[in-house]
């Protein structure tokens, strides 16, 4: 079975591309430009990354919650374009067109840059990135080992505050206390902390002045292709979109 493309690229590379393209993204305030790039975005995770529709949607979920906020915060509290309708009132809240419109572009903007981190996240192997981000980016290896750590332990937190309630409810603490549930599970996750630096400084972790690698990452070289096509897709998308007469740029104002 081959692996999919965008699995064999240099997890640097990706995460360059990702972080270039959520940047383009932070200067779009249309709601056009966003749906192209979400577009391009989910046929090149399914296509070449062999990445879901359940995934994304799964993703889209709790993001799609965030941007109806967006919506609506934009839509009813935005300073209104001159000579703007108002399409609908309860109220003291009126809803402005130009808001609506902002608030939907934004919610989108959110939604895109949210597809391309999933895009990223589910086509890259934690322990490459951190591999390739050592290697190729320089990133000190003391940091990028507790950051691999870390995330390895992100599974078992729901895990564990969940055995945790369960332990305090058998006891007879009432369930309108989630503090102390909390303050558990912060001594537990310190606890871990604290045997896991102490076996990594008995190994000899914090020693070494030089590592080597059992993971066989590509170079971050030989992505740099991939990297350049990705980016003129990306301005071949805004370009269509000026030509369209959809594309609107941030011009520093936080109004519609």
């Amino acid at each position: 079975m081959s692996v999919p493309y965008l699995l064999r690229r240099n997890p640097t590379a990706k995460l360059a591309v990702t972080i270039a393209l959520s940047l383009l993204l932070v200067l779009v305030i249309d709601p056009y430009t966003p749906l192209l790039f979400i577009a391009f975005a989910l046929l090149a995770g399914v296509a070449l990354g062999g990445i879901g529709v359940r995934t994304y949607a799964r993703a889209i979920v709790p993001l799609g919650i965030v941007a109806l906020g967006f919506v609506w915060s934009n839509a009813a509290f935005a300073t209104p374009a001159p000579g703007d309708t108002v399409p609908a009132a309860w109220g003291p809240v009126r809803i402005s067109a130009s808001g609506l419109l902002f608030g939907i572009g934004i919610a989108l903007r959110g939604l895109a840059i949210g597809i391309v981190s999933v895009t990223f996240i589910r086509s890259t192997d934690p322990t490459d990135l951190v591999v390739s981000l050592v290697r190729d980016a320089r990133v000190p290896y003391r940091i990028a080992y507790a950051m691999l750590a870390a995330y390895r332990f992100l599974p078992f937190v729901a895990q564990e505050y969940e055995q945790i309630r369960l332990a305090q409810r058998v006891r007879g603490l009432p369930r309108t206390r989630p503090l102390a549930g909390i303050i558990a599970l912060f001594s537990t996750a310190l606890r871990r902390a604290t045997r896991i630096a102490v076996a990594m400084d008995a190994r000899g972790f914090a020693s070494a002045t030089r590592r080597t690698f059992y993971r066989d990452v590509p170079s971050v070289s030989s992505d740099v292709p991939f990297a350049i096509v990705s980016l003129l897709v990306a301005l071949a998308v805004i370009a269509l979109s000026a030509a369209a007469g959809w594309l609107r740029l941030w011009d520093g104002r936080f109004s519609a």
